[in-house]
């Protein structure tokens, strides 16, 4: 059927959907591999794709989307840093707030910190900022197989962040967020307006 036999025959059932809207979603279903679509001049024809025995044929397989975890993501932006002390303290950091618990070293992995680093950094450090959590986990053993029984959990002292510190790990913060959220089109609502502006 065209796209107007389609409306026409929607309309019959009751479906008053303009038609720019039933072009949407037949156009929707053709890039879901649901429906052929076929050029009839003037018009577009559209039917439904079935299989050999004639059964009507619906697409299983669905658009790859790409994902990251949020373990990748935050050690993306610590790799540009230089310094590891300066990573395995912000990636704790942001680690512990985002969760709301310490983090624990599987997670610190996860990111690209290497558990030698951390013993580097406790070895090393005159006074570190990290403290080594030695209370029971089992709690987050259970909730979160990912996380390996036994594995060491880190915080950062209540008495350390400093505004350097803090500013370092905001700004991963919205990076992360810039690059998951298009803002371009946000504007601040303190900023100066002229009568040009509007």
């Amino acid at each position: 059927m065209s796209i107007s036999g389609i409306t026409r025959e929607l309309k019959s059932r009751d479906f008053n959907e303009h038609r720019l809207i039933v072009t949407g979603y037949l156009r929707a279903l053709k890039d879901m591999d649901c429906l052929n679509e076929f050029e009839l001049s003037p018009s577009k024809i559209y039917t439904l794709k079935t299989d050999e025995k004639g059964a009507v044929f619906i697409s299983k397989s669905k658009p790859e989307v790409k994902t990251a975890d949020i373990y990748s993501l935050v050690g993306d932006k610590l790799s540009k840093m230089a310094s590891s002390v300066t990573k395995i303290e912000t990636a704790v950091y942001i680690f512990s707030v985002l969760f709301d618990r310490p983090c624990f070293e599987s997670e610190l992995n996860a990111a690209g910190i290497e558990s030698n680093q951390l013993a580097r950094y406790f070895g090393a450090a005159a006074e570190f900022h990290l403290v080594i959590k030695s209370k029971d986990f089992k709690k987050y053993y259970d909730e979160l197989p990912q996380i390996p029984k036994n594995s060491p959990a880190y915080e950062i002292r209540a008495d350390t962040p400093d505004p350097d510190f803090l500013m370092r790990a905001v700004n991963i913060l919205s990076a992360l967020l810039k690059d998951e959220i298009d803002v371009s089109s946000l504007v601040s609502k303190s900023a100066n307006k002229s009568l040009l502006d509007f």
